[in-house]
C-alpha cells in the first residue's frame, strides 16, 4: 500500500505539474481543432481555442519571476530564516532526503552529487557541530549512499550518524524517523526533533511530522531558502518577463501547495 501510494502521488502530480499541464491543453487543443474542421463543429473549434489559450496562461504564468510571490513566497516566509546558534536544543537533528543524488554505476558520478536542496545537508551538520544535537538522522531512501557521506564529509563522526534508508516520501520519513527514534530511547521518552529541509518543503514536511509522527515535538530548521533569496526585494520589470529559472521555481513551489492540500483534504 506505501509503495503504490508513492506512485500513485507520483502520477497525480506528472499530471497536475504546469509542463504536463501546458502539453496535455495543446494536445487537447489540437484534437479539438481536428475534430471541429472535421464535424464542421463551431463549439468543438470554439473549444480549442479555449484549452490552446489556457495552454498559453498556464506556460505563462509558471514562467514569470511575478508568480515567485504568489506560489513560492509565502511557504518560505512561514519559516523565519534563525541563525544555527539562535535554533534551541533537541533529542536529535532530523534531515530529510532530496537534497543530495546518490553514487550509481554511471563513469560520470564517482561521488553522490550535491542536488539544488544539498543546503539542508550542510545546515543539519551546522546544527551538530552548533552542538544542537547529539544525533543526526538522515530520512530518505538511498541516503545512505548519498547524504551520509557527505555528512561525514561535513565532520560528524559515524557514531552519531543514524541513517533511515526505507522511506519514499514525506510521510514515511515522519512514520519511519519515529520508529527508529522509539527503538532508541524507548517508546515513552518524551523526544524533541529539528527538523531540517528546504524552507519551501517545511511546511508540508512539519504537517506529515505532526500527523504520522504525533509523538515527537517538532521544531522547524529550515534551509535553502528558494522564492526569498530570489524574490525579497521590490518588484522590477523583468518580473514580468518569462525566464527559465522562475518556470523551475515556481512549478517546485506548486508541487508543494498541490501535495500540502492534498494530504490535508484527501489523506486521513
Amino acid at each position: 500500500k506505501p509503495a503504490a501510494m508513492y506512485y500513485l502521488n507520483k502520477a497525480v502530480f506528472a499530471v497536475l505539474n504546469p509542463a504536463s499541464a501546458t502539453l496535455i491543453l495543446l494536445a487537447l487543443s489540437l484534437l479539438l481543432l481536428w475534430k471541429g474542421e472535421k464535424r464542421q463543429s463551431v463549439c468543438m473549434r470554439r473549444c480549442a481555442g479555449v484549452a490552446g489559450a489556457l495552454a498559453f496562461a498556464v506556460l505563462l504564468f509558471f514562467s514569470l519571476p511575478l508568480a515567485t510571490y504568489i506560489l513560492g513566497m509565502p511557504l518560505e516566509k512561514e519559516f523565519p530564516v534563525t541563525a544555527a546558534a539562535d535554533v534551541p536544543e533537541a533529542d536529535a537533528i532530523v534531515v530529510l532526503g532530496g537534497g543530495m543524488c546518490a553514487n550509481t554505476n554511471s563513469t560520470a558520478r564517482l561521488y553522490p552529487d550535491m542536488g539544488p536542496g544539498a543546503d539542508r545537508v550542510w545546515h543539519a551538520a551546522r546544527l551538530y557541530h552548533a552542538g544542537k544535537a547529539p544525533f543526526v538522522i538522515a530520512s530518505g531512501i538511498m541516503e545512505r549512499e548519498s547524504t551520509r557521506p557527505l555528512l561525514v564529509d561535513f565532520g560528524i563522526p559515524e557514531g552519531a550518524l543514524i541513517v533511515e534508508n526505507d522511506s519514499l516520501n514525506t510521510e514515511e520519513n515522519a512514520a519511519f524517523t519515529e520508529r527508529v527514534l522509539r527503538e532508541k530511547f524507548g517508546a515513552d521518552a518524551k523526544l524533541r526533533i529539528l527538523l531540517v529541509t528546504s524552507a519551501w518543503h517545511m511546511r508540508r514536511s512539519a504537517f506529515m511530522f505532526k500527523k504520522y509522527a504525533p509523538s515527537l515535538e517538532i521544531i522547524c530548521a529550515p534551509a535553502d531558502y528558494d522564492a526569498m533569496v530570489a524574490m525579497d526585494r521590490p518588484l522590477r520589470g523583468k518580473d514580468f518577463i518569462p525566464a527559465a529559472d522562475a518556470f523551475s521555481r515556481n512549478a517546485t513551489a506548486w508541487k508543494e501547495i498541490v501535495g500540502f492540500y492534498g494530504y490535508k483534504w484527501f489523506r486521513r
